[in-house]
């Protein structure tokens, strides 16, 4: 394994790999916000552009409490 660290000088792996991971979050973090379900941009604000729930759904007992 020190053989590695004889040809890369560990300061720059660190520094480069911070960078990458850097990226990767927020390439990941702008994708998650140009989805249909985050509208902030919009102005309309959290939630508000995602379709409405069926009339159905209405009924639906949310944090039942679990059969004997």
């Amino acid at each position: 394994m020190w053989r590695i660290w004889m040809v890369m000088d560990p300061r720059k792996v660190v520094i480069v790999g911070g960078i990458a991971v850097s990226l990767i979050v927020a390439t990941n973090h702008f994708v998650q916000l140009s989805t249909k379900y985050s509208c902030w941009l919009d102005g309309k604000g959290s939630g508000t552009c995602l379709a409405e729930a069926p009339a159905s759904a209405s009924n639906v007992q949310h944090n039942a409490p679990l059969p004997n």
